[in-house]
């Protein structure tokens, strides 16, 4: 997934309303940013190396500490410990470790094949980046926007509804983040670009 693991946040906004939401944010990307700040120490380095090069299909890369799962595990621990020691509440850390692992997981089914431990452990996921990258992108897609009608459900039974204009933005901002990608699933952005 890229944009739809933004939208898993909204999952737990109705059960940790105080809570900021970024702090929401971030966990559900952490494994995303620690992938790019370990890509860029050439640690968990892709292929190819440019963006504009890159497709879903020919983008390879082994997120060893980022996704892989126990090292993920590891780090919604580590989050559910770093939230609790700055928060003091049990629930907003339970969410943001939660949001943390909820990211690898739903990788396995929208994303990359990842492994359980090390590049020579088992894979795990369908790597539907790698076998059917346009379905797998209408399947982000369908999960963003079941993140934001639970949203809107959950928010209604608190008898908090979303005003219809913000829910109205929230699914279009997400059906044209995460459509944006269905062209360069195949084709380079160089080529989409004419560079």
């Amino acid at each position: 997934m890229v944009l739809g693991h933004y939208a898993a946040a909204f999952i737990a906004r109705p059960h940790v309303q105080r809570a900021p939401f970024w702090l929401l944010l971030l966990c559900a990307n952490l494994a995303e940013f620690l992938w790019l700040l370990l890509a860029l120490l050439g640690v968990e380095a892709t292929r190819p190396a440019s963006i504009l090069d890159a497709t879903f299909i020919n983008l390879k890369v082994h997120m060893t500490y980022s996704h892989n799962l126990i090292p993920n595990l590891l780090l919604g621990a580590i989050v559910f410990a770093l939230v609790f020691v700055f928060y003091r509440s049990v629930r907003l850390a339970a969410w943001c470790a939660f949001l943390t692992c909820l990211h690898v997981w739903c990788d396995f089914i929208v994303g990359f094949q990842h492994q359980i431990l090390g590049p020579d452990s088992p894979g795990i996921g369908l790597n539907s980046y790698g076998r059917f990258p346009h379905l797998a992108i209408l399947i982000e897609l369908g999960f963003a926007l079941l993140c934001i009608t639970y949203y809107a459900l959950a928010q209604q039974r608190r008898g908090q509804p979303v005003p219809r204009r913000r829910l109205i933005y929230l699914y279009l901002a997400f059906a044209i983040g995460i459509g944006i990608w269905f062209p360069s699933a195949t084709v380079p952005m160089r080529a989409l670009l004419g560079l």
